[in-house]
């Protein structure tokens, strides 16, 4: 599973290979005008049908990255189809100083958008010297003024979109440091979240908890003092519940489902609704805590929103990471009113997907059918934020 930085810079990819796909039917079309107000250099059918084959493939490919994103390869191929295409079709016109060969200007403006200067630099290269190629086919002589101008033209174009894509790749860098800084930032944030909450727990633990105890022990010596005892009784209840909260002991000693398991039938037994968690006993992960904390949040959002029957909490391994899904039979969510929430200052489900996304997870919540169904992933085989360690690489 890719991280945030690695997923923006590939959605940034993925749309320059659209704006390109789209760029090269305009390419297509001045080709084709070029060749119908030059019609006397245009030979016979031969320069339609390749212009013809040009056009299907801009369609084709221009389906393709719309479908998935193309690797950087791919991409050049693309690149390579466009000035072989451009060559033969300026060759067909009548070679160099023909209208067909200001098409040559475009393909370094499209290979500008790849955010990648040395890619750009070998495209402009060959793109000046197919056109110096196609300038060594005169039929009939064109002047060299002409074809001297039209030379430097295309050079100055390659040489600004080489330096443009020196731009776009350095933008593209920084951006990826800045995302990265700022997964490095979420992870300490939540190691630092941790153990504050294990520190609250072993002091709520080893003294508040004790001396409830102790006085426990005490009462039962008296006689009369039921009700006394009953509410401190009652008070031990409350803070081991805060314990739990704070710091689940259970998912150091027993593991992830077994916790969610607890918290899941404490919800339910609070809230009035029937559970059910599938999963098998998984090994320790590396984000465990963070599905843990997911799964308490999202449960306590059912019981206090969803009024739901029944819920169902699935924990399992797939080969894109470890996935939490939770379903309630509830009256779902209304997007417009999660909105107006979230304006209002309500953060709970948006701070819950920043966290997940901040270790490089997805949190999807789908509310098109009855109910809430909630699938959050998160990678498996990363580093762990506060050991440092390697879980399943």
């Amino acid at each position: 599973m890719s991280t945030p930085a690695e997923r923006a810079l590939a959605q940034f990819q993925a749309e320059a290979s659209r704006t390109t796909s789209l760029m090269r039917w305009g390419l297509v079309g001045l080709l084709g005008l070029a060749g119908g107000l030059d019609q006397t250099r245009v030979e016979g059918v031969g320069f339609w049908l390749v212009l013809a084959a040009y056009g299907l493939f801009a369609v084709g490919w221009f389906v393709k990255v719309r479908r998935r994103p193309v690797s950087p390869t791919t991409g050049l191929a693309a690149t390579t189809v466009d000035l072989v295409a451009v060559t033969v079709l300026s060759l067909l016109a009548g070679g160099g100083g023909t209208l067909p060969t200001l098409a040559y200007v475009v393909i370094p403006v499209m290979a500008a958008f790849r955010y990648r200067p040395t890619l750009s630099a070998g495209v402009g290269i060959a793109t000046i010297l197919s056109f110096a190629l196609t300038a060594a086919v005169e039929r009939p002589p064109i002047d060299t003024t002409t074809l001297v101008a039209e030379a430097a033209v295309l050079t100055l174009v390659a040489v600004a979109t080489f330096l443009l894509s020196v731009v776009l790749a350095r933008r593209a860098t920084r951006i990826r440091a800045l995302l990265a800084d700022a997964d490095a930032l979420t992870a300490q944030v939540l190691d630092a979240e941790a153990r504050e909450r294990r520190r609250l727990a072993e002091d709520l633990h080893d003294h508040a908890l004790q001396t409830l105890l102790v006085a426990g022990q005490e009462l039962d010596e008296l006689d009369g003092a039921e009700a006394a005892e009953e509410a401190l009784r009652a008070g031990i209840r409350e803070i081991r519940e805060v314990v739990f909260a704070l710091h689940p002991y259970v998912l150091d000693e027993a593991g992830l489902v077994v916790a969610v398991r607890r918290v899941a039938e404490r919800v339910a037994g609070q809230a009035g609704f029937a559970v059910t968690v599938d999963g098998e006993p998984l090994p320790s992960g590396p984000h465990d805590r963070l599905l843990f904390g997911v799964a308490r949040e999202l449960l306590t959002n059912v019981a206090k929103h969803a009024r739901a029957e029944h819920v169902t909490v699935a924990l399992r391994d797939t080969p894109d990471g470890r996935r939490l899904e939770i379903d309630d039979d509830g009256v779902g969510i209304d997007r417009a009113v999660l909105s107006a929430r979230l304006a209002d200052g309500h953060i709970g489900l948006a701070s819950t997907r920043a966290r997940v996304e901040g270790v490089g997870g997805t949190f999807t919540l789908d509310t098109t059918a009855p109910g809430t169904r909630t699938v959050v992933r998160v990678p498996s085989g990363e580093p762990d934020a506060s050991t440092g360690a390697r879980v399943g690489a």
